[in-house]
């Protein structure tokens, strides 16, 4: 049998789905080759979830830990740039099927 999944409270959905669909328009409307691609994301409790991104210029997908209630114009900011999420610094080891790294910014 599969692992048994909870849905999130409503709240938490609703800002989440708002937050990504800030993300998508931003990345969508600036994304440029070198720029990491956003491939998709999954709420993982109250008010946080996983932000999934496929860096064009290494063979590597990040896992991104955030907080719903953070994930603003600044964090944004950052997850376009190739550097930040190349820190090494900031990666570590993945138990997630769906990515190579996980960067925890939910300190951010």
């Amino acid at each position: 049998m599969g692992q048994a999944v909870n849905s999130p409270e409503p709240e938490t959905e609703q800002a989440a789905t708002a937050r990504l669909l800030d993300l998508v328009r931003s990345f969508v409307t600036m994304h440029v080759s070198w720029k990491p691609l956003f491939i998709g994301a999954v709420i993982t409790g109250n008010d946080r979830m996983r932000l999934y991104f496929r860096s064009p210029e290494r063979d590597r997908t990040y896992g991104v830990d955030v907080l719903i209630s953070h994930t603003g114009p600044g964090l944004l900011g950052s997850l376009v740039s190739p550097a930040f999420l190349a820190n090494e610094h900031l990666h570590q080891p993945s138990d997630d099927p769906h990515c190579d790294v996980i960067v925890d910014l939910t300190d951010y």
